[in-house]
């Protein structure tokens, strides 16, 4: 190779990091990923990452280079991580070269979502209706949710217009959802307030970023761990106060104490929600519609080993064993069709993460209940960590190779 060919090289790399970086993936995953590469390209390297920057040092015969890359930490977005890693191999097999790679990463980059913008805020509201049923809402609840993430889904348009509307996105959105569901609460007898309230803000509540902070920190990640664990802690926070003003702003309507009932739904329900759930989420994490099995598969694993589990032990030592079993299944994926593990694996963790304990917390500390919102804080501390050590634990058992 001459000095420009390991230029072209070095140039791959660093494209290939900031694609991946920008497509979702963590930073440790990043770094164990990018020096895999270079060792295989017989590249001496050095990665730094955290989520809004990359720092590399890179040599390879003559030419080293040191550099930092400003990134934008972007949505998980499956099927572009999958595209990427296949140029990467295709570099690393020598089927293109390093400057063809460079192209196609280009092109990939420039690609629209294969979902409009009107699907995915569909589907952010069949999400947050089926999860609304899973978390055992009934019908009003379930509508609730519906509307909830239908009205953040389209707040979401808005910030196309007035870019600073992303500062206070959460804020905005938990009032929302307390206006809605106030608003149910005033016409149903025993509306399930909190199921509706908390449903209709998942795809907000940052538990699946509060849980790769941790897993972050535990592989010794520390600066791009505490920096995702305070933007998941100022969320909650925004939430919190959101729905201390969306609940000041019901009280002084006054309104109706509900009085109309329903009819209950069959036990069934929860079948039909565990369907619409992984669909939801083939949209939101931008995956292809082929990987809907694969989802699926990931979410029942993950929903029923807890939910068995839960039956025998604690509710920490089940979701330990349900994240076990969830990552063993992702890697045993991933080892039959040589495909990222991220496809089973992501989906299925969010049904386990604890991101409404950490909202509870704050709403508490926000109320002046300080034991209160320290114990739920520690139990969704706890919480995290099993998650995170049954994924560890399940990479020690079976271990994949990139």
């Amino acid at each position: 190779m001459n000095n420009m060919e390991h230029q072209d090289t070095l140039n791959f790399i660093l494209k290939s990091a900031k694609s991946l970086h920008e497509s979702g993936l963590p930073t440790h995953r990043l770094e164990e990923r990018m020096n895999e590469v270079c060792q295989t390209l017989e590249i001496e390297s050095q990665f730094f990452s955290t989520p809004g920057s990359i720092f590399a040092s890179l040599k390879i015969g003559e030419v080293a280079q040191s550099n930092m890359i400003k990134v934008t930490d972007n949505e998980f977005n499956i099927e572009k991580i999958e595209s990427i890693e296949n140029i990467i191999q295709q570099v690393l097999t020598k089927a293109i070269d390093p400057a063809s790679g460079i192209t196609e990463l280009e092109h990939i980059n420039k690609l629209q979502s294969r979902y409009s913008k009107g699907i995915t805020i569909f589907f952010m509201g069949i999400s947050t209706a089926a999860a609304a049923c899973v978390f055992g809402g009934e019908l009003p609840a379930i509508i609730s949710a519906l509307i909830i993430g239908l009205g953040i889904g389209s707040l979401s348009l808005l910030l196309r217009f007035v870019p600073q509307l992303d500062k206070i996105y959460a804020l905005l959105a938990a009032i929302w959802a307390v206006f809605v569901s106030g608003i149910f609460n005033s016409y149903f007898k025993d509306f399930q307030l909190d199921i509706a309230t908390i449903c209709g803000l998942i795809l907000l509540i940052p538990g699946f970023t509060f849980t790769v902070s941790i897993t972050e920190m535990v592989n010794n990640h520390l600066i791009a761990g505490l920096s995702r664990f305070t933007t998941a802690f100022i969320t909650f926070v925004m939430l919190a106060i959101g729905i201390g003003i969306g609940e000041s702003f019901i009280y002084k309507l006054d309104l109706n104490k509900g009085i109309h009932v329903w009819n209950r739904l069959p036990f069934w329900k929860e079948w039909i929600a565990l369907i619409f759930v992984p669909l939801g989420f083939v949209v939101l994490f931008k995956a292809k519609p082929k990987d809907f099995w694969w989802i699926l598969i990931g979410c029942w694993i993950s929903y029923f080993s807890f939910k068995i589990g839960n039956q025998f032990t604690s509710n920490t030592t089940a979701v330990f064993l349900a994240s076990l079993l969830l990552g063993l299944g992702s890697n045993l994926f991933s080892l039959k069709t040589k495909r990222n593990p991220s496809v089973m694996l992501v989906p299925g963790m969010i049904l386990l993460v604890p991101g409404s304990l950490g909202f509870l917390s704050i709403s508490k500390l926000v109320e002046s209940d300080v034991v209160g919102g320290i114990q739920i804080a520690l139990n969704m501390l706890t919480t995290s960590m099993a998650l995170v050590l049954g994924i560890i634990f399940s990479n020690v058992l079976l271990k994949i190779k990139n």
